[in-house]
C-alpha cells in the first residue's frame, strides 16, 4: 500500500513537471465563482467552508494541476470552459447614508455614478473607456475629463476642452497605485 501510495505521489509529481504548464485551473475557478454566487456573506463563508473541510476544493486544483492544465499544455484544448465573466451584465451598488444616495452601476469599459438628495436626483458622473483613454462626462453628456495612459506608464489629465490640467510620470502613478493597495 506504501509503496503505491509513493508511486502515484511521484507519477503525480512527475506529470507537473513534464508538462511545464502553469494552466488556467479552470474548474477552480468555476467552483470559486460559483462559490462566489451566495448573496449573504454568511452563507458565501460556510458553503467555502464546507468545500475546504471535505477536500472538494484541493480536488479541483488536482483534476486541473494534473489532468486537466496538461491536457491543454499537450492538445492546446482544455475539456472545462473557462468561468464565465459576466462582463456584458451591468453591475450596481447602492450606498446610503441618512438622506444622501449614490449609486454605482458599472462594466468593464463604463462606471456610472448617481447621486441622490432625499429621493431626488443630485448629480451624476460617468466614465467611459476607449483605449488608452479615459474620459468622464456630466449628467448631461458634457465631456468633462480625461486621462490618457502614455506609453511609459505616465499620465496626462485635460479638462473638456483638450487643455492639460496635470501630468504624472509613470513612478508617480505607481506610487499612487501602491498607496490604494494598502
Amino acid at each position: 500500500m506504501r509503496r503505491t501510495l509513493g508511486m502515484v505521489s511521484g507519477l503525480v509529481a512527475l506529470s507537473l513537471f513534464a508538462s511545464g504548464c502553469y494552466g488556467p485551473f479552470n474548474l477552480t475557478r468555476r467552483l470559486y465563482r460559483w462559490n462566489g454566487q451566495f448573496a449573504d456573506k454568511w452563507e458565501k463563508e460556510i458553503v467555502f467552508i464546507l468545500l475546504a473541510y471535505f477536500p472538494i476544493y484541493g480536488l479541483t486544483i488536482l483534476g486541473d494541476g494534473v489532468v486537466f492544465n496538461s491536457m491543454e499544455f499537450w492538445t492546446g484544448k482544455n475539456p472545462v470552459d473557462a468561468p464565465s465573466m459576466r462582463s456584458d451584465l451591468p453591475q450596481t451598488k447602492r450606498i446610503a447614508r441618512g438622506t444622501a444616495e449614490a449609486i454605482l452601476t458599472y462594466t468593464p469599459t463604463s462606471f456610472q455614478l448617481q447621486q441622490f438628495q432625499q429621493g431626488q436626483p443630485a448629480g451624476s458622473l460617468r466614465i467611459t473607456q476607449r483605449e488608452d483613454v479615459a474620459m468622464g462626462w456630466n449628467g448631461d453628456g458634457r465631456l468633462l475629463v480625461t486621462a490618457q495612459a502614455l506609453p511609459d506608464g505616465g499620465v496626462v489629465i485635460r479638462d473638456g476642452q483638450g487643455k492639460s490640467m496635470a501630468s504624472y510620470s509613470a513612478p508617480e502613478v505607481q506610487r499612487v497605485l501602491d498607496s490604494a493597495r494598502r
